[in-house]
């Protein structure tokens, strides 16, 4: 049975970091998304959205 794990990254910075962990756990990277909103330029956030999957179908 194939497992799903969804994780938020909240910078940039750590979305390597995470998949390097997820992958060493036997996980694989399905799909990255980016979502993000913002009232200034300055004020701009964006979180990162990875969805790891892993075993058999």
């Amino acid at each position: 049975m194939k497992e799903w794990d969804c994780v938020e990254v909240k910078h940039h910075r750590d979305v390597g970091k995470t998949i390097v962990e997820y992958r060493g756990k036997g996980w694989s990277l399905h799909t990255y998304q980016t979502a993000g909103m913002g009232a200034k330029p300055m004020s701009y956030t964006v979180s990162h959205y990875l969805l790891f999957e892993r075993g058999a179908d």
